[in-house]
């Protein structure tokens, strides 16, 4: 039988989720599709897991490559998959894709037309599962939709609960920044202005995993707090590009929500970070905000920033 979705799995020393998530994929109501197993140098089990799946099943395929991050693995994916496979997806190795979410997405693409699918998200911790914060708004589906009509949109940064067109994939040629955290928001931003229209499903389609010891490392990682303001600056810099596009206020609509999603997340790790990341924060976003202020006197516009009270009391203010 022919693939007619490409699924792509970076795999990188997540040995005690991996085989859940990898059944998720396997036993997905369609099953029309071709894995690309992507071993970014692991040096735990996983690697055995992998080659198990892709011994067993020949809709499987691996893959090694030394490590590079999921960005370098993701792309190496994609240079594997199948070329005229006409549907392209990613999930994260410690995730769970729900029984039947690549089966609604490409229903509602082959009915619709439109250039990528994106549905709700679960959010899996180890106490159950829950609603994921980002995606309270989803609350009923709709076909053929942009974010320039739907700015909630802008929430919707991530790269696996989604099933992207092939065709829309390679005519943009879009690929990961690699060697970098956050690599999903210059895709899939940018894949939601470029598109012809999207399919937005308020049914779930993916159990994103919250490992809890994690998020107070990650909320007070340097490198995570640069590659994310980088990140926003990246997309930022996109939308200026897009003519009327960026004209019609796009721009800065995504430059106010990095202040309210991404920013406020790093500024509350400011007590449990050290000076280094401090020093990186307010240099990173008080960048970030000198040029939307520069960009607004250009504009004609005046009036406080959501966060510029909270970033402007300098390195050694109280918050």
């Amino acid at each position: 039988m022919k693939p007619r979705l490409s699924v792509v799995v970076p795999v990188h020393n997540v040995e005690d989720h991996l085989e859940d998530c990898l059944r998720s994929v396997a036993g997905q109501s369609v099953g029309d599709i071709e894995v690309v197993l992507v071993d970014d140098g692991s040096t735990d089990g996983s690697t055995a897991i992998a080659k198990s799946f892709a011994a067993h099943d020949r809709r499987f395929r691996y893959v090694r490559r030394p490590n590079g991050g999921p960005g370098a693995a993701r792309n190496t994916g994609v240079r594997h998959t199948t070329p005229d496979v006409p549907y392209l997806a990613f999930v994260d190795s410690d995730d769970v894709v729900v029984h039947d979410g690549y089966a609604r997405m490409l229903a509602s693409l082959e009915s619709t037309g439109s250039d990528l699918a994106t549905g709700n998200v679960w959010q899996l911790t180890e106490q159950g599962r829950q609603q994921a914060r980002q995606y309270h708004w989803l609350t009923g589906s709709r076909a053929r939709t942009h974010i320039g009509r739907d700015p909630r949109l802008l929430a919707d940064r991530v790269a696996w609960n989604k099933v992207f067109r092939r065709s829309f994939w390679d005519r943009h040629a879009f690929a990961f920044p690699e060697g970098r955290l956050s690599e999903d928001i210059p895709v899939t931003i940018p894949a939601h202005y470029l598109a012809g229209s999207v399919d937005v499903l308020h049914e779930h389609v993916h159990y994103w995993r919250v490992r809890e010891g994690s998020i107070a490392r990650r909320r007070t990682d340097v490198k995570g707090v640069r590659d994310r303001i980088a990140a926003c600056e990246q997309v930022s810099a996109f939308l200026a590009g897009r003519g009327g596009v960026a004209n019609g206020g796009a721009r800065r609509r995504y430059d106010l929500s990095c202040l309210r999603d991404d920013f406020v997340y790093f500024l509350d790790g400011l007590p449990m970070g050290g000076p280094e990341y401090r020093e990186a924060f307010m240099a990173d976003a008080g960048a970030f905000l000198d040029r939307m202020e520069r960009m607004d006197g250009a504009a004609g516009r005046t009036g406080p920033w959501p966060m510029s009270s909270r970033c402007r009391c300098g390195s050694s203010g109280s918050w």
